[in-house]
């Protein structure tokens, strides 16, 4: 089998795999594609045939000591189920680390979908790096009384007064993100990303000196990210008032309780912090 970067001719048949893995719909892929470009795809192939695929996205870590690192995110990690169990993507993983050490970069870093990954990703020398919080706010109280997540329960609050949602541009979100996380390590994407991420349903907003990125996904409202001083249940009032249909919204923070990404480093840290906050992560 030969692991190799994707090109255009390849578009067609890595649309087919990812959208038989994920199910995701082709609006979405083909967007994916036409933003970042099919040569951030990877691919193996067997006798001509795509087998497995992963992209690779450049990012930057900001250290807390202004030490910034290129990092590349790997995504979309899709492999055919009668080629599974097999290394395929090992050695497609390993592809992608060893070009991203040759191209100097620092690192790949990924958000592994559940524990079973988290375990196989650690065996590929994946360090767990990003943590996060969460919060969950009940629109009504039945809805709280039959969540199953009873640990992500909050107590119910009570409704609060009308507030303005302040929609900005994802350009002005990232300047003003990278001010508020300016003491802090973490993940900084390029305006592109952002762009992206509008495009597929984020949209960012301002409130009392205070930002927010969220997304509707079915009936819930997901805070990747709230910066600056407005506390979480006003953040919440304000969504649960825009989008009244919406029965719950979480509220991602930066903490330590749940981990949301790995890192698998080309280089050795030396007095650098030894967390960050990862919270685009495109699941």
């Amino acid at each position: 089998m030969l692991c190799r970067k994707a090109s255009d001719l390849d578009t067609l048949s890595v649309k087919r795999l990812w959208n038989d893995v994920f199910d995701d719909d082709d609006v979405y892929i083909s967007r994916f594609i036409a933003h970042f470009g099919i040569e951030c795809g990877y691919i193996c192939e067997n006798e001509s045939e795509i087998v497995a695929l992963a992209f690779s996205i450049p990012a930057e870590i900001h250290f807390s000591d202004s030490n910034n690192n290129q990092l590349k995110y790997i995504y979309a990690c899709a492999t055919q189920p009668n080629y599974r169990k097999q290394g395929v993507m090992t050695n497609l993983l390993d592809t992608v680390f060893q070009d991203a050490c040759n191209e100097d970069y620092a690192g790949v870093f990924l958000h592994a979908a559940d524990q079973s990954l988290t375990n196989y990703y650690r065996k590929l020398g994946f360090e767990d790096f990003f943590f996060r919080n969460h919060s969950c706010y009940y629109n009504h109280k039945e809805y709280k009384e039959s969540a199953k997540d009873t640990n992500s329960l909050c107590s119910l609050r009570e409704p609060l007064h009308p507030l303005r949602l302040n929609i900005i541009s994802p350009i002005l979100y990232q300047k003003k993100r990278v001010q508020k996380l300016n003491n802090f390590c973490f993940i900084n994407w390029n305006d592109g990303f952002f762009r992206f991420a509008n495009q597929t349903g984020t949209q960012f907003c301002e409130f009392e000196n205070s930002f927010f990125a969220f997304r509707a996904v079915c009936n819930n409202i997901i805070v990747d990210e709230l910066l600056g001083d407005i506390s979480h249940e006003k953040a919440a009032g304000l969504l649960f008032e825009q989008f009244p249909e919406s029965e719950v919204v979480q509220i991602r923070l930066k903490g330590d309780d749940f981990r949301c990404g790995q890192v698998k480093w080309c280089i050795t840290l030396k007095n650098h912090d030894n967390k960050g906050w990862f919270a685009f992560a495109m699941e």
